[in-house]
């Protein structure tokens, strides 16, 4: 009864405390909800039908979009959330039990957005940073290069001492149900520039750079021993991932025939590029993503993305080749109003 009434007090102050700043929340840096069709990077080992990467964001507070209609030309916002980043494909063959989906779950997570002064090339620009912190794994128990033996066991550190710097890792990868755990840390610095604003001093055009680094850790929050990687484990994942990436938009005119006949509202192209640092030597530690997105009025988009090096969904990092991914997506950040 006593926990109960705790919940139900908590419920309150949430519902409280949330301001019409949560319920209007953006985020300047962070990855945009898709679902589309996506092939393989290894169509002879299994083949991709689709793939899905909601992105659950719950914040504690947001004032960015507050303070960007405040007027106050310097003035800064920022964010506290919780966030949960699944990551699901389904594949064209049996698919029971579920194969190794990804969980990514952000305890803390933190961004500030800051307007800065004028400058001699650009009037409106800005600088954001984030720093996310949790538990990546894929909810599954046995060893990674074997599927009938447990991870953890004496029998599955032996299959580890089988693997040599030339051994084929994608071949030998159980994909069935693997366990991938870590614990992670990621930091991300953004500066954004608008270009062009329209009549209602919303963005026209403009562009961002981002740099960024992952560190996969054993502690989560370096402080608890949860959900940890083995020994063996990191010395194929690599503890450090470095981030950069680039991105233009531009909005179409009210003549454009895009807009007129199609309801599209502005078009971005981007490119991030993914290097883990000193993973296993099979690995190959580049990846390239290139996308194109058109979007409504309404946030939603199309895009189409060629992705280059290795696979971004859990163990499946051993894979490498290319791959394309269609889809709709959501804007985070859309263009908003800037007084």
């Amino acid at each position: 009864m006593k926990t109960i009434t705790i919940l139900i007090i908590a419920c309150f102050w949430i519902r409280n405390s949330y301001s019409q700043d949560v319920f209007n929340a953006v985020y300047p840096i962070g990855e945009n909800p898709s679902i589309g069709y996506k092939t393989s990077m290894v169509p002879s080992i299994e083949k991709i039908l689709f793939e899905a990467n909601p992105v659950l964001r719950l914040p504690l507070y947001n004032n960015i979009r507050r303070k960007l209609f405040s007027g106050n030309r310097y003035n800064s916002g920022s964010t506290l959330y919780l966030n949960f980043r699944p990551q699901l494909r389904m594949y064209t063959d049996n698919s029971l039990p579920v194969k190794t989906p990804s969980y990514k779950i952000s305890i803390l997570g933190y961004q500030k957005l800051i307007r800065l002064k004028p400058g001699n090339l650009f009037k409106n620009h800005m600088l954001a940073f984030s720093i996310e912190s949790g538990h990546y794994s894929n909810g599954q128990s046995r060893c990674a290069f074997n599927k009938d033996i447990d991870d953890g066991t004496a029998a599955c550190d032996s299959v580890y001492k089988l693997i040599t710097p030339t051994s084929n890792l994608s071949t030998i990868l159980n994909r069935e149900s693997c366990n991938f755990s870590t614990n992670y840390t990621e930091l991300i610095l953004n500066y954004r520039i608008i270009s062009t604003l329209d009549e209602d001093n919303k963005p026209r055009s403009g562009f961002s750079l981002k740099l960024g680094w992952n560190r996969y850790h054993d502690k989560l929050l370096f402080l608890a021993d949860i959900g940890g990687y083995s020994d063996d484990d990191i010395k194929i994942y690599g503890k450090n991932r470095y981030l950069f990436g680039v991105e233009y938009f531009t909005t179409f005119s009210e003549h454009n025939w895009l807009r007129q006949k199609l309801g599209f509202n502005r078009i971005s192209f981007s490119s991030n590029i993914e290097y883990i640092s000193k993973p296993h030597p099979y690995v190959k530690p580049s990846r390239l993503d290139v996308t194109s997105t058109v979007y409504f009025n309404n946030n939603l988009g199309i895009f189409i993305s060629g992705i280059f090096g290795h696979d971004n969904y859990n163990f499946r990092f051993v894979d490498s080749g290319s791959q394309l991914f269609a889809g709709i997506t959501f804007d985070i950040f859309p263009p908003i109003e800037i007084k």
